[in-house]
C-alpha cells in the first residue's frame, strides 16, 4: 500500500513539473535556454505531460494485468534513459542547470530506483524458492538495458534546439557572430529613457564590431506599443539610417502617443528610409522575443542595458541614466569576455 502512495506521489509530482514546464513560469537563464528544445518536434514540457499521464494510467491498470505492470517499467526506464541524455544537452549544450528539468528528472529515477527494489527483492526470493532461470532473468534484464538505451538514444537524437529564435525577424545590429550581446532595453515614454539616447547614440557605433545590439521595447507606458511595429519594421528593413529613425520616432513620442502610418512614412521619407511594415507573424515573434529576454534577464524598470557574453555565461547589468555610459558598457564587455 505504501508503495503505491509513494509512485502516485512521484507520479503527481513530475506531472506538475512538467505543467509548470510547459507554462514557462521558470524564469531562469537555464529554463528559458532549455524551452528553445523540442523532443520529436514537441515541447519538452508537452512531452512530460503526456508521459507522466500515460505512465500513471499504465500504473492504474497494472493492479489488473501483469502486462501493464511490465509496460510501466519499460515506460520508466526509457525514461530514465530519455534524462540521461537531457542532463547531458543541459551540461554541454545548454551550458546551464534548469531546476524544472532536473526535478523531473529526479522523479524519473525515484520511481526507477523503487520499481528496482521491489524487482530485485521479488527475485531474491525466487532465488530461495528456486523458482528463477538464469537465462529468463537476463533475458529481462537484456530488455530492460535495450529499453534504456533506446530512450536515451531517441532523446539525444530527438532532441533539437526549436526554429521559433530562428522566425524572429532579423532585429539584430553590430556582430551577429559575436559572443557578447548588449540589450538596450528601454520605453519610448520614459524621461529618463529620453536621457540616455545620447549615450546610447555614442556607444553604438563604438561596439558595433565587438556586439551583437538588441535594442529591446519594454512598455512601461502602454503607449509604446504604438511604436514598436515602427521600431521592429526599422530594425529589420533599415539597419544603416537605424539610429536616425530611432531618434525621429523619439521626436514623434514628444507630439504623439499614436502615430499613423502615414506620419512615420513621411518621417522615414525625410531620412531617405522607407517604412515598411511586418506581418502579424513576424511581429508576434519578435515581441514574444522581447518578452523571454526581459524575463531571462529579470529587468522591471527602463533604461537598462544588458551585456551578456554567451560563451563565458557572464552578465552586467546597468540600469538607469547614471549607470548607462559608454565607458561603462565597454566596461562591461570586458568583464563578461574575461576568463574566471
Amino acid at each position: 500500500m505504501k508503495k503505491r502512495i509513494f509512485m502516485r506521489l512521484f507520479l503527481f509530482a513530475g506531472l506538475i513539473l512538467a505543467v509548470v514546464s510547459e507554462m514557462n513560469i521558470c524564469s531562469t537563464a537555464a529554463c528559458t535556454e532549455t524551452h528553445k528544445y523540442t523532443l520529436l518536434g514537441m515541447p519538452f514540457g508537452l512531452f512530460g505531460i503526456a508521459f507522466f499521464v500515460t505512465a500513471w494510467i499504465v500504473y492504474e491498470l497494472s493492479r489488473f494485468h501483469s502486462i501493464f505492470s511490465n509496460l510501466f517499467l519499460l515506460m520508466v526506464f526509457g525514461a530514465s534513459g530519455a534524462e540521461v541524455a537531457f542532463i547531458l544537452i543541459q551540461k554541454y549544450e545548454v551550458k546551464q542547470w534548469c531546476p524544472l528539468c532536473l526535478g523531473i528528472a529526479s522523479t524519473v529515477y525515484l520511481l526507477a530506483i523503487m520499481i528496482s527494489v521491489e524487482r530485485i527483492i521479488a527475485i531474491i526470493s525466487e532465488f530461495k524458492e528456486r523458482k528463477v532461470m538464469f537465462m529468463s532473468l537476463l533475458k529481462k534484464v537484456s530488455i530492460i538495458l535495450l529499453v534504456f538505451v533506446i530512450g536515451f538514444l531517441t532523446a539525444y537524437k530527438g532532441a533539437q534546439k526549436s526554429e521559433a529564435e530562428e522566425r524572429v525577424p532579423d532585429i539584430f545590429l553590430g556582430n551577429k557572430s559575436s559572443a557578447a550581446e548588449v540589450y538596450i532595453i528601454t520605453d519610448w515614454f520614459c524621461p529618463a529613457c529620453r536621457l540616455a539616447e545620447q549615450e546610447i547614440e555614442k556607444v553604438v557605433p563604438a561596439i558595433d564590431k565587438r556586439a551583437k545590439i538588441v535594442f529591446v521595447d519594454l512598455a512601461i507606458h502602454a503607449e509604446t506599443l504604438n511604436f514598436t511595429p515602427y521600431n521592429l519594421s526599422f530594425l529589420v528593413n533599415e539597419k544603416d539610417k537605424y539610429l536616425e529613425l530611432r531618434k525621429a520616432l523619439a521626436t514623434m513620442t514628444l507630439k504623439t502617443k499614436e502615430p499613423s502610418q502615414e506620419e512615420v512614412q513621411r518621417a522615414a521619407a525625410s531620412l531617405g528610409a522607407t517604412y515598411k511594415p511586418l506581418s502579424f507573424l513576424a511581429l508576434n515573434q519578435s515581441m514574444k522575443f522581447y518578452e523571454g529576454i526581459v524575463r531571462t534577464f529579470k529587468v522591471n524598470s527602463t533604461p537598462t542595458v544588458v551585456v551578456y557574453n554567451t560563451k563565458k555565461k557572464k552578465t552586467v547589468k546597468l540600469v538607469g541614466v547614471k549607470e548607462i555610459t559608454e565607458p561603462n558598457i565597454l566596461k562591461a564587455l570586458d568583464e563578461t569576455a574575461r576568463a574566471d
